[in-house]
């Protein structure tokens, strides 16, 4: 992927691009999840050429590709951002409904239509549930989404972030409570794994992986998860309601967005950063 100077982003996706699973996400969704740090190592980017950078992120919780990739993308391409990240998937495969023909025509037509705009896309594609041995049985189907959204984004030559080869996520102190949404430690790494992808000069700071201490897992634990967890999750799903019911997105249109002061002190290397400058003041 070509580097490039980005000045706007608008992030499309479910709970896992809202932020969910973050460090006091509950009481605050604003600068939370992998997309609102990603935002911020954008923003210190472009601080560096002296540009403004502006963010949106449209993200719902509990919703499909379908829902993604209709309402969500038709914002974005009111929108007209440079960046357009699609994180969609993960509500799909538990769907027994799903169609992975028509989640193949939605993917096709949103890259192109947001290609015709002249807007870079960068599709996420969906984790392996392989942290917790009850969510074993939809390894499968997630590969299998998986496969399909890159076959799709090869067609484009739109660039793939690979969460299901990742195998941080065998590990639950990538995973918050719930276990179906990431830690902060999860969405920190995404976001620099997001930045590397798009080749930009900033990172988030990370604890390496062998000082992050596994939580404690055990019979307490199991059955906390399944009364605060997994009873509402399937009394919702019987009652055909949706996590994400009036609910709006945290960032409807573009703002202006500042860079963390993370990203902005936290570089690849110094001559990995001076070769990128020089690359995009040469655009």
């Amino acid at each position: 992927m070509q580097k490039f100077l980005y000045r706007s982003y608008v992030a499309l996706g479910d709970s896992l691009t809202e932020g969910l699973g973050d460090t006091d996400f509950t009481r605050n969704r604003l600068n939370k999840g992998w997309a609102d740090r990603l935002a911020g190592i954008l923003a210190a980017e472009a601080k560096q050429f002296g540009e403004p950078f502006e963010y949106a992120n449209l993200a719902v919780r509990g919703q499909t590709i379908a829902e993604i990739l209709t309402s969500q993308l038709e914002d974005a391409l009111r929108i007209k951002p440079d960046l357009v990240t699609i994180m969609a998937g993960a509500n799909d495969i538990m769907s027994s409904r799903r169609n992975h023909d028509s989640i193949r025509a939605l993917l096709r037509g949103a890259i192109s239509r947001l290609h015709d705009q002249g807007i870079q896309v960068l599709v996420v594609n969906t984790i392996n549930p392989a942290h917790y041995p009850v969510f074993a049985v939809m390894a499968r189907k997630s590969r299998e989404m998986s496969d399909l959204i890159e076959a799709v984004a090869r067609e484009f030559e739109a660039p793939v972030l690979d969460l299901y080869s990742l195998e941080q996520f065998g590990r639950m102190s990538f995973w918050y409570d719930d276990l179906v949404h990431f830690s902060n430690h999860g969405h920190a790494m995404i976001a620099n794994l997001a930045a590397e992808k798009l080749k930009l000069s900033f990172r988030l700071p990370e604890e390496s992986y062998e000082q992050i201490s596994e939580p404690k897992w055990g019979l307490f634990e199991t059955l906390r998860w399944f009364t605060y967890h997994v009873v509402p999750f399937w009394s919702r799903r019987l009652r055909g309601v949706s996590s994400g019911d009036r609910i709006d997105p945290k960032q409807f249109d573009l703002e202006l967005f500042e860079p963390s002061s993370e990203a902005f002190s936290t570089f690849v290397s110094p001559g990995t950063r001076a070769k990128a400058l020089k690359a995009v003041a040469k655009k």
